[in-house]
């Protein structure tokens, strides 16, 4: 069992088989705009302040993914595999992106409690409520060394 950050070359090489698990395994919880911004990621992007893209592989086959752009500010999503949910695997994508990148931002929707109870356990918090892209009360989430004041020019 191994996560692993994905360089430029992975991703290029595996930006559909990401698409196709995240549409497969999202359960429609990941946007229209994150798929977009998915799709539209260039090699190079990854090497920006914040960006990083970790997936998690078991005996050849994807279990998870953690995405994001400029710390979560941008963007960031977690999808993990149905039939392996439960396990912590989650928690782990999620702890192994704090540590990476020093900080993490999320915005989960106040209805999707799995997302929420993987956030909440790996210690961040919740600072500010918005109306997310959906239309859905959502809630910003920080963690590592994050600030407030970073998502006020978001």
């Amino acid at each position: 069992m191994s996560t692993r950050k994905l360089d430029a070359d992975s991703f290029a090489r595996n930006r559909h088989r990401l698409i196709n698990f995240i549409r497969k395994n999202g359960d429609k919880r990941i946007t229209s705009q994150a798929i977009h911004w998915l799709s539209s990621l260039t090699p190079e992007s990854l090497s920006q302040d914040g960006a990083i893209i970790l997936v998690h592989i078991k005996n050849k086959k994807m279990l998870g993914i953690l995405a994001t752009a400029d710390y979560g500010r941008k963007e960031s999503f977690l999808v993990v595999r149905t039939d392996v949910r439960e396990r912590g695997l989650g928690k782990h994508l999620t702890e192994t992106a704090i540590t990476q990148l020093g900080k993490l931002y999320a915005r989960v929707a106040f209805d999707n409690t799995a997302s929420l109870k993987t956030c909440l356990s790996v210690g961040m918090v919740g600072f500010s409520c918005i109306t997310g892209v959906t239309g859905k009360p959502t809630l910003w989430l920080g963690a590592g060394d994050w600030r407030r004041g970073d998502i006020e020019s978001v």
